[in-house]
C-alpha cells in the first residue's frame, strides 16, 4: 500500500512539474503571438503593414536574448526611427515628471502650465483639458491623421508646446478620441513636461532615464524652437528598446530607485482597472495595449514595424525592426535634413 501511494505521489508530482513547464512561454510562441496580434502572419511570413519587410526581430526572456534574427544589416545596436513609439516614451517621461514632484498627478489642468496662453472665444472648454486628456488622445486637439495644419505647432520659432495648445480645439476634453500621430496633443504634452521641469524635454530625459539606465543610442529630432518632437522623431536601438521596456517589468523601479509613480504600469494592464473605462481603439496613455495568445501585452509601436511588446505576464519582451521603404526614407530625411526641422540632437550627446 505505502509503496502504492509513493508511486501515484510520484505520478502526481511529475505530472505537475509538466504542467508547469507546459505553461511556460517558449521563445518562439512569444514571436509568433506578438506576430499574430499585429498582421495575423506567422514566423516564416516577413510582410509588415504596409509593405514593409522584417529587417530583424529578437525575443528577450528573463534578461537575456533568447531567439533572434537579423536581416539586411540590421542587428542589436542599429538605431532606428521609433516614430509612433516616441509616444510611448513621452507617455514614461510624464510618469517619471509626476515621481518627481513637477507634476501633481494626471488630472492636473494644462493650463496651470500655459497661464500665458490666449483661449478665444468658444474655446472656453480647453481650460478642462487635463494630463490625462493628452495621454488617453481625448484632448479635442486635432490630429495630423486628420485635420489640416495639426503640425504647424512644430514649425513655430518660439514656443512649440504654447502653440500647440493654442491651436484650435475641435471637441471639449473628453468627447471624442482622436488617434494623434503627431501634432498639437503630444506636442502640447511636451510643453507641459518642459514648462513643469524649467528644461528642454531631452536634458529631462537624458538626466532622469537614459543616463540612469544606459541607454546611450538614443537621440531625438526637434521642433523649430527647440523641442524635440512628441509623436514621433525618436531614434532608438533595439538594445535600448529592451532596456525601456525592462523598465516597465520591472515596475518602474530601476537598481532599487523607484523612477515611475506606484501603478503607472498597473494602469496599462486590466489589473488597474482603467483599460476597460479609458483606452481607445486598444490605445491608452500612449500605448497600444491589447490580449494576445500569450496573454496580455504592452505595445510601443511604430510606423515601418517598428515595435516593442512587453508580454508583463511572463516576463518577456520581443523587439522587432520592419526594413525602411523609400517612401519612409525619405520622410526620415526630410524630418531631419530639410531645415524645417533641426537635425537630430546629435548635439546633446556629446
Amino acid at each position: 500500500m505505502k509503496k502504492l501511494i509513493c508511486i501515484v505521489l510520484s505520478v502526481g508530482l511529475l505530472l505537475g512539474s509538466l504542467a508547469v513547464s507546459g505553461a511556460a512561454l517558449s521563445p518562439q510562441e512569444a514571436w509568433e503571438a506578438v506576430n499574430r496580434s499585429l498582421f495575423d502572419v506567422g514566423i516564416r511570413n516577413d510582410l509588415y503593414a504596409g509593405g514593409n519587410v522584417l529587417g530583424g526581430f529578437w525575443v528577450w526572456q528573463d534578461g537575456e536574448i533568447v531567439l533572434y534574427e537579423q536581416r539586411r544589416g540590421y542587428d542589436l545596436d542599429t538605431p532606428q526611427q521609433f516614430w509612433s513609439g516616441t509616444k510611448s516614451m513621452l507617455s514614461l517621461l510624464t510618469g517619471i515628471a509626476i515621481h518627481q514632484g513637477y507634476i501633481e498627478s494626471v488630472q492636473q489642468y494644462v493650463i496651470e502650465f500655459f497661464s500665458d496662453a490666449i483661449i478665444r472665444s468658444g474655446q472656453e472648454s480647453k481650460r478642462d483639458m487635463t494630463v490625462f486628456h493628452l495621454l488617453t488622445m481625448r484632448s479635442g486637439l486635432p490630429s495630423m491623421l486628420y485635420d489640416r495644419g495639426a503640425l504647424r505647432p512644430l514649425f513655430v520659432r518660439n514656443d512649440a508646446g504654447l502653440a500647440a495648445f493654442q491651436t484650435a480645439q475641435l471637441t471639449a476634453p473628453g468627447e471624442e478620441f482622436r488617434y494623434c500621430q503627431g501634432g498639437p496633443a503630444t506636442q502640447a504634452l511636451v510643453g507641459v513636461i518642459e514648462r513643469a521641469t524649467g528644461q528642454n524635454l531631452y536634458d529631462f530625459a537624458r538626466y532622469h532615464l537614459f543616463k540612469p539606465l544606459g541607454m546611450d543610442s538614443v537621440s531625438w529630432t526637434r521642433t523649430q524652437s527647440g523641442s524635440p518632437v512628441g509623436g514621433f522623431g525618436l531614434y532608438i536601438s533595439p538594445r535600448d528598446m529592451f532596456t525601456f521596456g525592462q523598465l516597465h517589468l520591472q515596475d518602474g523601479v530601476w537598481n532599487g530607485r523607484r523612477l515611475l509613480p506606484r501603478g503607472w504600469v498597473a494602469a496599462l494592464t486590466p489589473a488597474g482597472g482603467e483599460v476597460q473605462r479609458y483606452s481607445n481603439e486598444n490605445r491608452h496613455r500612449l500605448y497600444y495595449v491589447s490580449e494576445t495568445s500569450a496573454g496580455w501585452q504592452i505595445r510601443a509601436s511604430g510606423m515601418g514595424g517598428n515595435h516593442l511588446n512587453i508580454l508583463i505576464e511572463h516576463n518577456t519582451m520581443v523587439v522587432r525592426i520592419g526594413h525602411k521603404m523609400i517612401y519612409q526614407s525619405i520622410f526620415d530625411w526630410l524630418l531631419s535634413n530639410s531645415g524645417l526641422m533641426r537635425p537630430r540632437c546629435w548635439l546633446y550627446i556629446n
